[in-house]
């Protein structure tokens, strides 16, 4: 067993290892029943009673939620099947009544006050009584409050973050890093056991760091550091290259390309002596590469030590996002399980070398397409230029008529192989029910041929893994619209931080309390909290602004309508019930009450939160709960402006519940969003 070998087989120890924590961990911590949350039993009986009273089987009906006051009721209800089958004037005439009857009935009795109707909607009242029992339900599972146990029978494995060893990690880290670890503790909350996964990118193209590492040496600036180093090695290559694409020498270099070509390749400043260093680097590089492939004892030290440096290097981004990723695991590991799944697939026929021959054939095929008009000259020539690329290569035929490439012409891995070998392991360690991969829209044909490798393979079926790549979209410059470059993006990121944290400083040092720990620690959490927030409540598909220079009306924004705003809310609950200073009464402890239509609303949707949860886990968008927390503080703060919970020595007991209800509301929710309350504030 080679180097490289021996130290994937002890990293597979420590993934099992971690992975039997995980299960036991989840087994240990059960979620409450979804059916036994106080909305889903109401909606199951008044599903019972409309089977009953409708004669059908299968009844489908939806409901709007009201506003008290305008509405004098708390929901309309449809029965959107009946409605599609009758229309609307038979719906009205006579599905209506019937329905508004049957829920007015004695079944309903003690949870229906009254019954209306108008139009294609049936508007329910419910009694106040069932309102604050949910409230006290709400108290009683108190954090656990949402959690539900719809994907109790799924294991999701969730790869997100995904950093580059060696290079700097940019605003699409971030962005992947907030939406996968927030789609991971939604499906979390909903009983899942769940994998997280950083799969970070250790090997493709490290053999420009091993040879660099050696070879630039003596050229490297005393001050750096081994971190740096690596960086350095990745700005020399890239530098070298546009030297050389540009073919006019050093004249063409600006002065930090300038400044790179004559300190590690003293002697080369003419085009030719360039392209000459180049070639030298690249044929290096390549070597060293392939040493690393086969586990090379020196060349493995090296690399894990280069990791290593690279970890410590990302680390600041974790910790100051409060990021902790249960498995970190490099591509290198995959690259035995990918290889001799692409051997197998070479032997069995499902993979095969994309000879001059073949692509012969295929060419005549194209030209024939071209000569019956079914596709254009360029679309021809677009696709010979592929072919003859991959001359030599090995590929998988995808059922849509493309190709996956899965090793390359001189036998070496590629990202494909290793990704292929990482579904494999993935299915052998986990069992996974699902796999998302939470990557940037860039890579949508990618994971879209390669899912459907997987199943040509026979490491997937149709139904297990259930992919999914949840991708988002790119930062751009809020002036000109124009997608950011990396280094522009996290520049734009950290300016955004850190303007984000000085403004909450500055704002929470106005009431005079807080120590400069305890400001320190609102601060960071509101600046990290109003990004992620304001990230996560917009379609995640679309491009997200940065603004540069002057940030205050964009800091100015997120504090009126993202995160910061929730965490006030939450903050100001939480607030009245310490100066309350006693546990909150019971329901059994109040007596005659009365609730007023803004209570009514404001509880229905502290009632929804687990049914949102479960929904925007279904859906892959942590939007739906984020606009519903937004809702829920907004209601809330027009609530305790008006409806006083402590006055003088007298306290509602009624408000005093429905206020911890909504702390815990507010305070799970934005935990589920990776977002926390400062103690203080």
């Amino acid at each position: 067993m080679n180097e490289l070998a021996k130290h994937n087989e002890a990293r597979r120890q420590e993934i099992i290892k971690l992975r039997d924590i995980i299960r036991k961990r989840r087994a240990e911590s059960p979620v409450p029943s979804f059916a036994d949350y106080p909305l889903t039993r109401l909606q199951e009986r008044i599903t019972h009673v409309l089977r009953e009273h409708s004669g059908q089987a299968d009844v489908t009906w939806e409901i709007d939620v009201l506003d008290r006051s305008k509405f004098g009721a708390d929901f309309a209800v449809r029965l959107t099947g009946l409605l599609k089958e009758h229309g609307s004037k038979e719906y009205i005439e006579s599905d209506v009544p019937r329905i508004a009857e049957a829920l007015a009935g004695p079944e309903l009795a003690d949870v229906v006050a009254q019954v209306t109707h108008k139009g294609i909607y049936v508007n329910v009242r419910l009694v106040n009584h069932w309102f604050l029992a949910g409230v006290q339900a709400v108290i009683d599972l108190a954090e656990r409050f949402g959690h539900n146990d719809t994907r109790s029978s799924r294991a999701q494995v969730v790869d997100y973050s995904s950093p580059n060893v060696a290079k700097v990690l940019h605003a699409g880290h971030f962005r992947s890093t907030m939406i996968g670890h927030v789609l991971a503790n939604l499906y979390e909350a909903c009983g899942a056991v769940v994998y997280r996964i950083n799969h970070i990118n250790d090997f493709g193209g490290f053999g420009f760091m091993l040879e660099g590492f050696r070879r630039f040496d003596p050229y490297f600036p005393p001050t750096l550091g081994n971190n740096e180093r690596l960086l350095e090695i990745y700005a020399i290559r890239r530098t070298l290259e546009r030297a050389v694409a540009a073919s006019e020498g050093l004249s063409a270099a600006d002065e930090r390309e300038h400044q790179i070509l004559t300190r590690y390749f003293p002697g080369a400043s003419t085009a030719e002596e360039l392209r000459a260093a180049y070639e030298g680097f690249v044929a290096a590089a390549d070597e060293r590469f392939q040493k690393l492939e086969e586990g090379d004892a020196d060349e493995v030290a090296l690399w894990r030590r280069m990791v290593e440096w690279s970890l410590a290097g990302f680390q600041p981004f974790y910790t100051a996002l409060d990021i902790d990723i249960d498995f970190v695991i490099g591509e290198s590991f995959y690259l035995e399980a990918g290889n001799s799944l692409v051997d197998e697939a070479i032997s069995n026929g499902s993979a095969f070398e994309l000879t001059k021959r073949r692509v012969c054939e295929e060419v005549a095929e194209l030209d024939r397409a071209v000569a019956a008009e079914e596709i254009t000259i360029p679309m021809r020539d677009q696709a010979v230029a592929l072919l003859e690329k991959d001359i030599g290569a090995i590929v998988v035929p995808l059922p849509s008529g493309e190709r996956l490439v899965v090793r390359r012409s001189d036998g070496r891995s590629i990202y494909a192989t290793r990704d292929l070998g990482a579904i494999k392991l993935r299915r052998e360690i986990f069992d996974p029910t699902d796999i998302n991969y939470v990557v940037g829209q860039e890579q949508r044909v990618h994971f879209n041929r390669l899912f459907q490798a997987a199943q040509v393979l026979g490491i997937a079926t149709a139904t297990k893994p259930k992919f999914q790549h949840t991708y988002f979209g790119f930062y751009v410059d809020a002036a000109t619209g124009k997608k950011l470059s990396s280094r522009e993006s996290v520049a734009g990121v950290n300016e955004l931080l850190a303007a984000a944290v000085t403004h909450f400083r500055a704002r929470s040092a106005e009431g005079g309390t807080m120590t400069e720990e305890e400001l320190d620690q609102a601060a960071r959490q509101l600046a990290v909290g109003s990004i992620v927030f304001n990230d996560l409540k917009r379609d995640m598909k679309g491009s997200v602004s940065i603004a540069r220079g002057d940030l205050t009306p964009i800091i100015a924004d997120f504090e009126k309508s993202g995160g910061p705003y929730v965490v006030y809310s939450a903050c100001r609950a939480r607030a009245i019930l310490r100066k309350y200073g006693k546990p909150v009464p019971h329901l059994r402890e109040i007596g005659a009450f009365e609730l007023s239509d803004q209570e009514a609303l404001l509880i229905f949707r502290i009632l929804e939160f687990p049914d949102k949860a479960a929904k925007a886990a279904d859906e892959d968008n942590p939007s739906i709960l984020v606009r519903h927390l937004l809702e829920i503080a907004g209601i809330y703060n027009s609530y305790y402006a008006s409806a006083p919970v402590l006055e003088g020595n007298k306290a509602n007991k009624s408000r005093l519940m429905i206020t911890r209800a909504a702390q815990l509301v507010l305070t799970t929710g934005l935990k589920l969003c990776h977002v926390e309350c400062p103690p203080k504030i």
